[in-house]
């Protein structure tokens, strides 16, 4: 070939070369087989083949060559591990089997989890609604829905839905919180708002049994509309019910004057008068019954009582041994002086899975709790705010007349209790307390975990918490020692200087000898 033509060859190579690791710093920095890395590519491929073509005779004098027929050999060996490697992976891609390797099988179902997939009446679907903001949170959950597709036999599948493009979908199934799982079976929907195994499971079991699950909102005492879509109302609450199967009613006693059968739970929201004496008498009698009760109080300010005395912190008090304290909760450590910020949640199903979340209640009173004196009845507090808190009781001070100040010996002191739970387990009567009930209405339900406290809360009450106790797994809890600073440097010098060192030394001798006995 012609001289002229040869002397191209390397710049051809070099550039092989060159769009060879463009093509791999693209493929690291956006991991797509995009337009850019196939360009890249053909830039490599057509730089090698035309160095190629330009100077053969290069080509043949270094195959011929020792080094070369060692570095075939080598290439040849790792294309057959390469693709041995590729095969594996490629067979295990298709196969259906699974097997978790984990000391504690934390990525495999319970055996109730597997009963209830085998038991499916028909196809399931789990579509998940997530925002861009919360990828990691998506993608850290495909592993539990795999399992659950794998496990299934069919029956299961699962999407994702990005609720910002298409609004419709997540209106249509009642989802008011990002990160929220929905469990579709037949024409029975449920909305899982913070995913795990033991919520995706109770949903599949409640939608494979349906049954009326009601739950009544106690009115007459001008109470905020169940139907209302203002911020005052209590539309999205009962939305976020009815997504989770309730059959949600408003129950006005002193016209019906009895419970309906069926109902599970009763919720007194945000009553700002009094209840009447024969009204607790059925309340009573319902709770003695096993039936749950959802107190959503309001502060003493804003109730018209009068003269009398609260009927219904009577019975609180005296039944459940919860007072509702006469004051209004000034924070110090929330933006707005008069919004209470739980600082601590108790120990409780009801808040097990809001560690971390932030709810918060505007205008809210204080509750006190005291010892109930029955082994069968038990009551703790669920919420409470920090110790930059306090019970603030001046009227003058509530009415702004005033500057709020914390009154040794007047107000309480926090931290506060802003929220109770009691449980009778002789009756199976159940009781959740809050000393507000503006966070529960349209304005301030979707607002961090507000949804998640008052839906749990009457999850509860209903005895809907646990229609399936899942096998509890615990984790093997190891500990990493880091080394000493004497440790540190001696892995320094035996990694970095000592092994390699006595590599690069062999290797020199090694050359030296073959070119000696050369």
């Amino acid at each position: 070939m012609n001289r002229d033509l040869r002397r191209y060859a390397s710049p051809a190579y070099w550039v092989g070369l060159g769009g060879l690791v463009a093509a791999a710093v693209w493929y690291f920095y956006r991991a797509e087989f995009d337009v850019v890395l196939r360009i890249a590519l053909a830039v490599a491929a057509v730089g090698g083949a035309a160095g190629v073509l330009l100077d053969p005779e290069r080509v043949r004098r270094t195959w011929r060559t020792r080094q070369a027929r060692y570095g075939s050999n080598a290439l040849l060996l790792s294309v057959s591990v390469g693709g041995i490697l590729l095969l594996l992976n490629v067979a295990a891609a298709r196969s259906t089997a699974r097997l978790d390797l984990t000391e504690d099988q934390q990525f495999s179902l319970s055996p109730e989890s597997l009963l209830v997939l085998a038991e499916l009446p028909g196809p399931a679907q789990l579509k998940g609604f997530y925002t861009p903001d919360l990828v990691a949170s998506r993608d850290g959950l495909r592993p539990l829905l795999d399992e659950y597709v794998a496990r299934s036999g069919g029956k299961l599948s699962y999407d994702f839905v990005d609720p910002n493009e298409d609004p419709l979908s997540a209106q249509r199934y009642g989802v008011t919180r990002d990160g929220s799982i929905v469990v579709i079976l037949g024409d029975r929907t449920e909305v899982v708002t913070i995913p795990d195994e033991q919520e995706i499971t109770s949903a599949l079991v409640r939608l494979a049994n349906p049954g009326e699950r009601a739950v009544y909102f106690l009115t007459g005492h001008g109470e905020p509309d169940l139907e209302g879509t203002e911020d005052a109302g209590f539309s999205r609450l009962r939305d976020a019910l009815v997504a989770k199967s309730y059959e949600v009613g408003s129950l006005n006693l002193l016209a019906d004057h009895v419970v309906p059968d069926g109902a599970l739970a009763i919720v007194i929201a945000g009553a700002r008068q009094p209840l009447a004496a024969d009204e607790i008498e059925t309340l009573q009698a319902f709770s003695n019954q096993g039936g749950g009760l959802v107190v959503l109080a309001q502060p003493i300010v804003e109730i018209d009582l009068g003269d009398t005395v609260d009927p219904l912190g009577q019975y609180l008090a005296e039944s459940w041994h919860i007072n509702l304290s006469p004051d209004v909760v000034v924070d110090l450590g929330s933006n707005q002086t008069f919004y209470g910020i739980a600082s601590r949640y108790a120990p409780h199903s009801i808040t097990d899975k809001l560690q971390g979340i932030v709810t918060y209640y505007p205008v809210a009173r204080s509750l006190t709790l005291g010892e109930t004196g029955e082994l069968s009845r038990r009551i703790q507090p669920l919420v409470e705010t920090s110790d930059q808190s306090w019970g603030e009781v001046d009227p003058a001070t509530l009415a702004g007349d005033t500057q709020f100040r914390f009154d040794e010996g007047v107000d309480q002191p926090g931290p506060l209790t802003l929220a109770a739970a009691g449980e009778d387990a002789a009756t199976g009567a159940r009781l959740v307390v809050f000393g507000d009930s503006d966070f529960a209405t349209n304005g301030f339900l979707l607002d961090r975990g507000n949804s998640d406290i008052v839906v749990n809360s009457i999850d509860w009450a209903a005895g809907q918490d646990s229609l399936i106790n899942l096998t509890p797994r615990d984790s093997t809890q190891r500990i990493v020692v880091p080394p000493t600073g004497l440790a540190q440097r001696l892995i320094l010098v035996l990694t970095v200087f000592a092994i390699p060192g006595i590599v690069l030394i062999l290797g020199v001798r090694m050359a030296w000898e073959r070119r000696r006995r050369a």
